[in-house]
């Protein structure tokens, strides 16, 4: 038998709120009432099995939530360094949730970088300088 896990509950004490786990449809934990008193600490024990069906249902609140509080964090590498006929250039990718782009240092003397937002751009910038 799996164990029940504690969730906080956004509710005050003394409270009666909508089940929010079967919002209202009546299920085992609000005992078939569609509703919750709540008359202690706002804490009731929920299945695992629960929580994992509310993620499921509602994956792109709980994304956009986990967004708000710890941000996106993107890769950023170096995929390669070019040798061409002027001089040496690193190629950096940067990847994210929204997709990827790519930007060309010089890095054997001050140049502005060279942004790309597709492979293709990319790839063409690179046969450009190497015929």
């Amino acid at each position: 038998m799996k164990k029940t896990i504690t969730v906080v509950l956004p509710a005050p004490h003394k409270a009666q709120i909508r089940c929010p786990i079967c919002e209202g449809n009546k299920c085992r934990v609000c005992k078939f009432t569609g509703s919750l008193k709540i008359d202690v600490e706002p804490k009731i024990p929920i299945q695992r099995a629960h929580i994992i069906k509310y993620i499921a249902e509602n994956i792109q609140t709980v994304a956009n939530e986990l967004t708000k509080k710890y941000g996106l964090n993107p890769e950023v590498n170096t995929i390669e360094v070019l040798e061409m006929n002027d001089g040496q250039y690193e190629v950096v990718q940067i990847s994210s949730l929204g997709g990827v782009c790519w930007i060309v240092n010089r890095l054997d003397e001050l140049d502005t970088p060279r942004y790309f937002t597709s492979k293709q751009e990319l790839e063409r910038f690179k046969q450009g300088w190497m015929n």
